[in-house]
């Protein structure tokens, strides 16, 4: 099924399977360790996430998927608090009872207070709930939600002053981001911000309009592109929509030759493996009692 320009930055929202079977690919091609992965999110979890005498931390969880980067966060703060309410906010059913299943063989987590809702962002903050929490996170989710700024705002007003906000997106900073923007230039069409394409930045310039106080870190990825090149590997040929964000790149053969060419002039050759490299970049946001609404 060939792509078109309309379809640019769009992998998830036009083919979602395919995303699944890409995301699939991109892991496989990664040189960390998932647990490696996961633990760094809980190494930046602020050790002031505080609540009332008497009373659990709350955490809301964006997008939570399988619950791997959740449990890290949500034990890391068992560490310091008695207990602790975490609503999981996640679209799909399946990922849902994976998490579950988690919650189950660990004993760890078996003291954490969940609260699931299986449905979109959009569908949550619908709601327009009055709920505050201490702290809340969006791992590497903001790349699907219809509209980024809305999901933001929606974030920033459920959180209670003296929380925090933790965000993980791709960094312009990395050779993956910045092949982004080239892609969206070549062959983009429309507001890229309405699209998977969208970086750390995005969320920085956010938070700089509402005079929010935040700090940043990096998490350097490396990822095996090898197989990419090899017109005949379907695993390389899938890392490659996921790398792109866009459906059967390698059917527009204009596109396909645009983003190989990039990360060719891009990656270090380490043991004949092409390597590319990925910039995470997680930002953790401090709410003040006076910040603008």
């Amino acid at each position: 099924m060939p792509t078109g320009r309309n379809q640019v930055g769009r992998l998830n929202n036009d083919s979602p399977a395919r995303y699944a079977a890409s995301f699939t690919s991109f892991l496989d091609a990664t040189e960390m360790s998932e647990e490696c992965y996961y633990n760094f999110f809980g190494s930046k979890v602020p050790d002031s996430v505080l609540c009332e005498p008497g009373t659990d931390v709350r955490v809301l969880g964006i997008g939570s998927g399988s619950g791997e980067a959740d449990s890290i966060i949500t034990k890391k703060l068992l560490q310091r608090h008695e207990g602790v309410y975490n609503r999981v906010v996640e679209p799909s059913g399946e990922m849902i009872e994976k998490y579950k299943a988690l919650v189950r063989e660990d004993t760890i987590l078996r003291a954490v207070k969940f609260d699931w809702h299986q449905q979109t962002t959009e569908e949550y903050f619908q709601k327009k709930e009055n709920a505050k929490f201490h702290l809340i996170h969006a791992i590497n989710v903001l790349y699907y939600v219809e509209d980024p700024v809305a999901t933001l705002r929606n974030m920033w007003e459920q959180l209670a002053d003296g929380g925090y906000m933790l965000v993980t997106m791709e960094s312009e900073k990395g050779d993956w981001g910045k092949l982004h923007l080239e892609l969206w230039k070549d062959f983009g069409q429309g507001d890229r911000l309405d699209t998977s394409l969208r970086l750390s930045g995005d969320v920085k310039k956010w938070l700089d309009a509402m005079d929010a106080t935040y700090v940043s870190f990096e998490n350097r990825i490396d990822v095996n592109t090898t197989k990419c090149f090899d017109e005949k590997s379907e695993e390389g040929i899938l890392l490659l929509d996921f790398i792109t964000h866009t459906p059967y790149t390698s059917s527009v053969p204009e596109m396909r030759s645009m983003a190989l060419d990039f990360i060719r002039r891009h990656s270090s050759v380490v043991d004949d493996k092409i390597i590319f490299l990925s910039i995470e970049e997680t930002i953790v946001a401090f709410k003040k009692g006076t910040e603008k609404k």
